[in-house]
């Protein structure tokens, strides 16, 4: 496998290039060789480096990629879809899922309610951040899966939307 990428982690374009096999790879990001072994179970990565061992939750939400290492989340996306406003012109999925552990602080629509592209859904709190998670597309909203207060995990299902 050889990928070569160009993404966008918190607003910073990064160069990508990974080579290898199964979980023995080697990767350069920018001008920084690292050689690394890569787990997967479920959302969680274990990722080996020469010095260290670090466990990162990865849930991907449309056209982003959601990482959390040692407390910090990092929102990732292919530059070509940073420039382009993110998810205008990806895959949309009828589950909106919570790309991070933490808190439901508001839920901003009900059953049956009409939303547009970038509406507001939930208002989620992870380590004293507030994320709005929004509406990919026009749709109706079909099912309302937390309340507010609620403790939600990375990957959980938050709204379940019907296209128009």
């Amino acid at each position: 496998m050889s990928i070569r990428k160009t993404v966008t982690v918190d607003g910073a374009a990064r160069t990508v290039a990974i080579d290898g096999r199964d979980d023995a790879l080697s990767a350069r990001v920018d001008d920084i060789a690292l050689a690394l072994g890569l787990r997967r179970d479920g959302t969680a990565w274990t990722v080996t480096l020469a010095d260290r061992t670090v466990t990162a939750t990865v849930v991907r939400d449309r056209d982003t990629v959601w990482i959390a290492i040692d407390g910090e989340i990092h929102r990732c996306t292919a530059a070509d879809d940073a420039r382009t406003g993110g998810a205008g012109g990806g895959v949309r999925s009828p589950k909106v899922i919570a790309p991070m552990p933490g808190k439901v602080l508001a839920v901003r629509v009900e059953v049956g309610q009409k939303v547009t592209a970038g509406d507001p859904l939930v208002v989620l709190e992870a380590m004293k951040m507030e994320t709005i998670v929004s509406a990919d597309g026009d749709a109706t909203v079909k099912e309302v899966h937390v309340t507010i207060g609620a403790m939600i995990e990375p990957g959980q299902v938050l709204i379940v939307l019907e296209f128009a």
